[in-house]
């Protein structure tokens, strides 16, 4: 089975859409966590990464931040 694995988005769409648009064939993606954080298209990010194919998604830092899981501090 072919892994596409993605981390760090940190809500860069236009960055997410280009590694996506260069992938080689994938059956399945593990993402790695911080889909949010510092860019501007958060929402946008997390509905293209929630339509991937055998999502596996792990929360990371700024992830939790924003659903008020640990302090933004």
């Amino acid at each position: 089975m072919r892994v596409l694995v993605i981390s760090d988005i940190h809500a860069n769409l236009s960055a997410l859409e280009a590694v996506l648009d260069v992938a080689e064939a994938y059956e399945a993606v593990w993402c790695l966590g911080d889909l949010v954080g510092y860019g501007p298209d958060p929402n946008e990010c997390v509905e293209v990464v929630r339509s991937l194919p055998n999502l596996l998604c792990l929360i990371g830092n700024h992830d939790q931040a924003a659903i008020g899981m640990i302090p933004l501090s």
